[in-house]
This record gives structure tokens, sequence and C-alpha cells, in this order.
């Protein structure tokens, strides 16, 4: 499997865009957008990558959770390739809803849905156990002191995630975290843990 982070506008405000491919472009392979946020300069980038002779460039979105700066440039992807639009709440384009716990195939691995309610209703994360690779979206999951007040669904989510083997963390916003992913989220945990019961 092959993450790469697509650069955007910077003069827009938009999330991170990663395009997920199988290691060697094989033709049953399903080249994934994580969310495609909101600048379509995102559509430069991906004509010019190596995505797989005869392949369509992008056969999937899977969006974590339906806000503009990770949705805005839908109607372009669409228009331009043709994908399978996933996501877990209903937002024009969406094709297919998920469903907590499911499996999802992107690039040449399967993704769990992890549903994480807390920064909005619809909000996923996308877990792969034989990468150790987790797409976070907006879920605040690098909290680093304490401070506001948590939904129970969000408490349970994260620790869901906390129980899972992790190596690298591709946010939403901000750079991947490549180091210490799992003490990140049990760190996160705890804070979070020690503002319910304070």
């Amino acid at each position: 499997m092959r993450v790469i982070q697509l650069k955007n506008n910077k003069d827009i405000y938009s999330s991170n865009v990663y395009l997920v491919l199988g290691d060697w472009n094989k033709l049953d392979d399903m080249n994934t957008l994580v969310d495609v946020g909101a600048s379509g300069h995102i559509c430069k980038e991906i004509n010019a990558l190596s995505t797989g002779v005869g392949k369509i460039p992008v056969n999937r979105v899977a969006i974590t959770h339906g806000h503009f700066d990770h949705i805005g440039v839908l109607p372009l992807i669409k228009q331009k390739y043709d994908p399978t639009v996933f996501a877990y709440g209903l937002a024009e384009g969406v094709d297919f809803l998920l469903a907590d716990g499911q499996m999802i195939r992107m690039g040449d691995r399967d993704f769990e849905v992890i549903h994480t309610p807390g920064h909005s209703s619809d909000s996923i994360c996308l877990y792969c156990k034989d990468e150790k690779v987790l797409f976070s979206g907006d879920v605040p999951i690098q909290i680093l002191s304490p401070g506001g007040t948590y939904e129970t669904s969000f408490v349970n989510a994260l620790e869901r995630l906390a129980a899972l083997r992790m190596e690298t963390i591709y946010p939403g916003h901000g750079s991947p975290i490549a180091d210490n992913a799992e003490e990140t989220i049990q760190h996160t945990l705890t804070i979070v843990k020690s503002v319910l019961v304070a």
C-alpha cells in the first residue's frame, strides 16, 4: 500500500487529501481518495501520478465527515473520475453509506470503518490492521492539555482507537504522525478521562 498526500492550494482552507494506491498498481486495486478537500488543485497532481496503466486514477472516495473543507470539490472529482463515493452520513454525491465495523477496500488493503462521533455526528476513522495505519479525519486524537467537555460516545470511540496497534496516523489537518502514534492516542485518552473524573 502507498499513501500519497496531495498538495492543496495554500490560499484555500482545505483538509488534507490522501490518495491510497496498491503497491503494484494492479488492475483490481482500488485507487481511493480519503477526503477530497476544497481545492481543485489536487486534480493536477492526480493526473501526474502513476496510478496504473489502463486504470481509472480514482476508483473510490472515502469521506471522513461531511464538512465543506473535506468535501468541497466532490462534484469536480465526480465529474472528472466518476468514482464511487462512500461516507457515514448522507451528503450530495455520496453513493453508499458506511456502517461502523464495515470493511472497505482502499488500494490493495482492507480498512475498518470506526464511527468516531465528537467532531461531527458522521465522523469516521479508517483503520488498516495489516499496515497499522489510521486515517483519522478531524477526530481530536492529539489533545495536549486538559480542558473542554467530551461526549460519552467520543470517549468510547477513543478507547477503541487506543486499543489498536498503530504506526502511522494520517489526520485531516496537519502532518502525519509517524512517531509515537499509539502513545499519542493513549495520552489523549488519559487527558480526556481526567476531565471526566474532575
